[in-house]
């Protein structure tokens, strides 16, 4: 069962995404901004499935030290940081380091 739902967590998400966006076609936030919830548990799925230790403290102290990263840069570049806009691009990497993990966990699952 655990090993099914290392594949429908993700998909739902995609599916849940997909809907979001068809619902609310010119809002601010995309579809895919919920994607981290569902792959995050996916990535947790994976390691109690290979029974490893969990990566996933790391890579979010990973994910806080670019964090980090961007906010000095953003406020060097502008000179004024813009909240929203920082939020808003942290929150797209934090999409897409979710993705990597659940890609990469899940080739070591295959292996």
């Amino acid at each position: 069962m655990n090993f099914l739902l290392i594949f429908l967590v993700p998909l739902c998400g995609i599916v849940v995404a997909a809907f979001l966006m068809k619902l609310f076609p010119k809002a601010q936030f995309s579809g895919y901004d919920i994607l981290p919830f569902f792959f995050i548990a996916a990535c947790q799925l994976l390691t109690q499935e290979t029974k490893q230790p969990s990566f996933l403290p790391y890579g979010f102290l990973l994910y806080f030290i670019l964090v980090v990263i961007v906010s000095v840069y953003t406020a060097v570049k502008n000179k004024n940081i813009s909240v929203a806009k920082t939020l808003g691009t942290l929150w797209h990497y934090l999409a897409a380091s979710s993705i990597v993990w659940y890609v990469g966990l899940l080739i070591l699952l295959l292996l």
